[in-house]
């Protein structure tokens, strides 16, 4: 018995022992250390322990309004989610949101590091004189069993700007406008700016209705991720099933995620925007998880004071409305025919993993290409690798075909050429954004059909739909043993070219290359004409590396436009200088019918054709004539005389020291004006020429809309390359530039021109001609 005593005495002190020390353990978790303190002296807050936040209270009171007007945003940190993160929400007027991640991140962060400019003595801190009893900004937060409280208060006279803080327990301070600004942030700022319910991998299918008509998609079996994983619904006037344009559902997707609340209305303000009018778009989104609502989201009508931007209403499932940028509306207006998936191959490069192609007929000869890696390898009609440049170029030519539209699904298959299909072509690619569930492998088999009166029926598998091509560009779903040759056409240096000759409908150009290697103007001839010599350069490299885009046939027969070629090209060339100089031949190139953006071509003696890249024609398809031929020194210039169609001549004069105005009545302005048609006379360099001989009436140079007569004090020496033709020049030492109509030429807006002494009119672009034309006092010079 004593011994049980003993015992049980040993027992109530080792209980009172562990009991003192959880009581030592949870007061000492509230109290800051000693090295703790001193590391944080100069901050606000004398501890930070981020872990142990959970909970935050922001308050703003507008100055000066009642109790009533105070907004309040309470902040409380959620368990840890399926991420490893402690998400926030917040509560404002009763309501709960998700919280805005960034920018509950940004206050905690700034509390963490504020700090003051000083402290403000006991004796005169005088609450309610420091605006400290009616406080503009009240924060309240929990961080474990710490209770911090942060008040702001009225103005302090120094440092400019400056607020009074108080915080509980420690005192009041004087912080910068700075830290006032980034501690002083309004309530609906913490609410989550992501205005969609459902990320796009969270989709069974989407509806839009309004501007745009109805469209509706659902969740493909065939997957791929984000837009690749879409057809038309049941019932959709495009086909039932048939394949969403990638691309297009992609414009949709990112405009979802561009849709960001940039600030939230009340429903009576939502209401009154949305009647504003402008197109309007009911969009339906429907999750996968059958538990979970449909998101419904109006969108359309002016947002009061935010020009940039339209009201969004999100009706389920919960309620909601905002300001949201306009641009996110406009991919959701286009109409259904945008959406129609036209591309055979709907993988993009980079996910193929294998072609094959099997023809229709016992006996003929099939193709299998396989991905190894980076490279490419041949596995029939034999088995060796392949150049990944020339792999690369055989499968992106099948993914570029474009049907020219898609038939109605209840198209005879017989009748179109289908049963049975000439050939099958079978794509095998490995989606790299496919989601969870999805396949893991996507197989796009393509029945292609007999060519009839040229055109191709090819029948998608996937889906069932039926396109309808040109047969010359079906050619590139039956890839054969000569689309496995190499890019490479031809191969010279470019100085190797001695001549030139370009052929197209009425126009013979022939130039060739003098012994100082300038480049001399053979045909056509006429006065002023010279050869250009940096675009005759540029045809001389585009022939001297000439790769073909890809292969298409190893015979032209009477297709590919190469019966009558659009264009000839020819080029003479000689030996390279280690082989002696010697004269070594012709390359010879002809351009038919256009491929996409190239065009079908053969090259040499040869039969096979292939796709020449769009830059051989462009720099074959011009005339070859100088562009600097309305350029002038200023130095050189006495006088120019702008005489606009319908208005009066401005004259100005030209000395050692610049250009005046003649007669200005506004010294300071004439001044300005006269540099700026100095500068434009020294760069008035054309595009191009246009055409030969007399101008035509659409080039708008009888009369012109504005003549520049042009008096030099000294001839202009004739350019180099110039030749035979001589550069136009006049006895009197003067000569006069014809501004026309305006047009756009490869892409610039221009004006067309043409030089006194010059048979030809040339394109000079907008920006170079506008000081002239502004100087002379004539309007649309844009």
């Amino acid at each position: 018995m004593r011994r049980l005593r003993r015992h049980a005495t040993t027992l109530i002190l080792v209980a009172l022992a562990a009991a003192a020390a959880v009581a030592l353990f949870v007061l000492d978790r509230g109290a800051v250390s000693t090295d703790e303190a001193e590391r944080r002296k100069k901050h606000l807050f004398e501890a930070w322990r981020p872990d142990e936040i959970t909970e935050l209270t922001v308050t703003v009171a507008p100055p000066g309004a009642p109790p009533a007007a105070q907004q309040t945003a309470r902040l409380t940190r959620g368990d840890v989610d399926d991420a490893g993160q402690r998400p926030w929400r917040v509560e404002i007027d009763g309501q709960r949101y998700p919280a805005d991640e960034p920018t509950v991140d940004r206050l905690l962060g700034t509390l963490e590091f504020a700090t003051a400019e000083r402290r403000v003595s006991a004796e005169a801190s005088d609450r309610a004189a420091l605006g400290l009893t009616a406080p503009r900004l009240t924060i309240a937060l929990s961080m474990g069993p710490r209770r911090e409280r942060l008040l702001l208060g009225g103005g302090a006279p120094t440092p400019p700007g400056a607020v009074y803080a108080e915080v509980a327990g420690r005192g009041v301070f004087v912080i910068t406008k700075q830290l006032a600004a980034a501690l002083d942030v309004p309530p609906d700022r913490f609410r989550t700016r992501s205005f969609v319910p459902y990320l796009p991998s969270e989709l069974s299918g989407l509806t839009l209705e309004g501007a745009g008509g109805s469209r509706r998609f659902s969740r493909a079996p065939w997957g791929g991720g984000r837009g690749a994983g879409f057809r038309f619904a049941e019932g959709s006037p495009e086909g039932s099933g048939v394949r969403v344009s990638a691309p297009a559902l992609e414009l949709v997707l990112s405009a979802l995620g561009r849709m960001q609340a940039e600030a939230f209305l009340s429903d009576e303000e939502a209401e009154q925007a949305a009647a504003s009018g402008g197109p309007r778009v009911t969009l339906t989104l429907l999750p996968s998880d059958p538990s979970a609502k449909p998101g419904v989201i109006d969108v359309g009508g002016a947002c009061p004071d935010r020009p940039d931007h339209v009201v969004a209403v999100r009706r389920e499932p919960t309620r909601a409305a905002a300001c949201v940028p306009a641009s996110a509306l406009d991919p959701l207006t286009e109409e259904a025919s945008r959406f129609v998936d036209l591309a055979l191959v709907a993988a993009p490069l980079d996910e193929v993993a294998e072609v094959k192609l099997s023809a229709g007929e016992p006996g003929a000869p099939s193709l299998e290409l396989a991905r190894a890696g980076s490279e490419w390898h041949l596995r029939a009609p034999e088995d060796r690798p392949v150049p990944t440049e020339t792999g690369r170029a055989l499968v992106q030519a099948i993914l570029d075909v474009r049907a020219a539209r898609l038939l109605p699904a209840a198209s005879d298959p017989k009748a179109l050429g289908l049963e049975p299909p000439r050939a099958t072509l079978r794509v095998v690619s490995t989606p790299a954004a496919a989601g969870e569930g999805e396949p893991q492998e996507r197989i796009e088999t393509l029945e292609i059909g007999a060519e009839q009166a040229g055109v191709v029926r090819v029948r998608r598998l996937e889906d069932g739909a039926i396109a309808e091509l040109p047969a010359a560009a079906a050619g590139a779903l039956l890839p054969s043993a000569v689309s496995l040759r190499s890019m490479e056409v031809f191969d010279f240096a470019p100085d190797q070219v001695s001549a030139l000759r370009i052929e197209r409908a009425g126009l013979v150009q022939r130039l060739r290359r003098t012994g100082e290697g300038a480049w001399q103007l053979v045909e056509p001839t006429g006065a002023g004409l010279a050869a250009d010599g940096g675009l005759a350069d540029e045809l001389a490299a585009q022939l001297a590396g000439l790769k073909a885009e890809r292969w298409v046939a190893s015979d032209a027969a009477q297709g590919y436009g190469l019966a009558a070629p659009r264009l000839v090209i020819e080029a003479e060339l000689t030996a390279a200088p280690e082989d002696g100089g010697a004269a070594s031949g012709t390359a010879r190139v002809e351009l038919g019918a256009h491929a996409g953006a190239g065009s079908f071509a053969r090259a040499g003696g040869g039969a096979a054709v292939f796709v020449a890249p769009p830059s051989l024609e462009a720099a074959a398809g011009r005339l070859l004539l100088r562009r600097d031929v309305f350029l002038v020194a200023p130095e050189d210039v006495a006088r120019v005389t702008l005489t606009p169609r319908d208005g009066k001549p401005v004259v100005l004069e030209g000395s050692p020291h610049g250009f005046t105005v003649a007669g200005a009545a506004d010294p300071a302005s004439a001044t300005a004006t006269a540099a700026r048609v100095r500068d434009a006379l020294a760069d008035l360099r054309a595009e191009g020429a246009v055409a030969l001989g007399s101008p035509e009436r659409h080039h708008g140079l009888d009369p012109p809309r504005l003549r520049v007569a042009i008096e030099l004090a000294r001839p202009q020496p004739a350019p180099a390359g110039a030749g035979g033709a001589g550069a136009p020049r006049s006895s009197e030492g003067s000569f006069t530039i014809a501004i026309g109509a305006g047009d756009a030429f490869r892409g610039t807006n221009v004006f067309y021109a043409r030089r006194d002494g010059v048979r030809a009119v040339y394109a000079i672009a907008r920006s170079r001609v506008r000081p002239l034309l502004e100087a002379a006092g004539v309007s649309g010079a844009d």
